[in-house]
């Protein structure tokens, strides 16, 4: 990728950073909760070394295409309360962003979703205009399909899979993949 996203930037309320690996234990408490989890096909985080292993991923997103998932963190007491950005795969033959976001149970309800997801989309449309961002939810998570409407990705059915909606920005976009 051409550009590379900031790995530390603020929100109005709101720290994103990149994870480090000493972040295992906030990690693991998020998607290793069931609450969180309801609707990840793989189901919960099983162990910490699993959390080791998914942070050296996205550190590795990062290294590799200059923009991963952040950390969302509480700047008032430096609590971990979710995990948000996007990250380059290859899904139907092209190179998209696919907006993530998890976050711990307590934060919910407090537009914290929404307002780390909407700032990520704006950074990848501004920075990596080539790339068409999307979410893959499951039909029955209504509160992510309305954090992805927030966000500003559109309602995309043509783009359906038989176990997710697709809420997508720039699918139009005549990609050159290098």
């Amino acid at each position: 990728m051409d550009r590379k996203l900031a790995e530390h930037v603020k929100t109005d309320r709101l720290l994103l950073r990149k994870p480090r690996v000493e972040d295992a234990g906030d990690v693991f408490a998020i998607e290793s909760d069931p609450e969180t989890n309801r609707f990840r096909p793989a189901g919960p985080m099983k162990s910490m070394e699993e959390a080791i292993e998914t942070i050296k991923e996205w550190r590795d997103n990062w290294s590799a295409d200059g923009c991963g998932y952040w950390l969302v963190v509480l700047p008032e007491t430096d609590e971990v309360i979710g995990i948000t950005g996007i990250r380059r795969i290859y899904w139907r033959k092209r190179d998209v962003l696919n907006l993530y976001y998890r976050f711990s149970p307590k934060a919910w309800g407090k537009g914290y979703a929404a307002e780390a997801a909407a700032f990520s989309v704006k950074v990848a449309r501004k920075n990596l205009p080539g790339f068409p961002v999307l979410a893959r939810i499951r039909p029955i998570n209504t509160p992510s399909q309305k954090v992805a409407e927030k966000s500003g990705l559109k309602r995309r059915p043509d783009l359906d899979t038989a176990g997710h909606k697709v809420f997508a920005l720039g699918w139009e976009i005549d990609m050159v993949n290098g």
